[in-house]
């Protein structure tokens, strides 16, 4: 993991360490938010940014800090497995909610290009929306595009379509997608990512 003495910091901004956090401090306000690490189950090493005085500037001071952490973290979990993915466990202490997520690497420089977040238990557009909240502030930090995958409209697997919401780099509207169609444009995104060719991707008419 990156450590703190090697973070590019903006003038009057520390670093310090405290057990499995990062404490981000302005020299005038004091801590102004950080850093958070955990473990999944399956032994990796997850970064969950905070903020404790919410305004613009210590936003994206939290975010320049947490994207230097987040691009060392995940260009180390690409060399060492081609996909990352998180999967719920059988078992979970009580209160706590295990979302399934996915990365997704360009097949040329293991950067990551996209990340999914599988939430199939939200089946309206209101509750989609209220998840995408829990994820600002990641959704903030991220350099790549992210997707809520929300409930099918259909338990036959051939037609059904998900709620879908885009949440990085902006968010955007609740929409209907078949899981073939995320694919071409995920597998468009990897041909894409090393040629300089990135577009901005299609908008959805919002579902209420």
């Amino acid at each position: 993991m990156t450590s703190a003495k090697k973070l590019s910091l903006p003038p009057g901004i520390t670093v310090s360490r405290q057990d499995k956090t990062y404490v981000i401090s302005h020299i005038n306000m004091g801590e102004i938010g950080g850093v958070t690490l955990s473990e999944t189950t399956h032994g990796d090493t997850q970064l969950q940014p905070y903020l404790t005085i919410d305004t613009a500037d210590n936003k994206a001071v939290i975010a320049f800090i947490a994207q230097q952490m987040t691009d060392a973290l995940i260009m180390d979990n690409a060399l060492h497995s081609p996909q990352r993915s998180a999967v719920r466990p059988e078992h979970l202490p009580e209160g706590v909610q295990a979302i399934e997520s996915q990365l997704f690497p360009c097949s040329q420089c293991n950067e990551i290009i996209a990340r999914l977040i599988f939430v199939t238990e939200i089946n309206t557009a209101r509750e989609l929306h209220e998840m995408a909240n829990k994820f600002e502030l990641e959704a903030f930090v991220s350099t790549y595009p992210i997707w809520l995958i929300g409930a099918p409209d259909s338990d036959d697997d051939n037609i059904a379509k998900h709620l879908t919401l885009q949440i990085a780099p902006a968010k955007g509207d609740v929409y209907y997608e078949h899981p073939d169609i995320m694919n071409i444009r995920l597998i468009k995104l990897d041909l894409e990512h090393c040629q300089g060719n990135d577009k901005p991707l299609q908008t959805h008419k919002d579902l209420h």
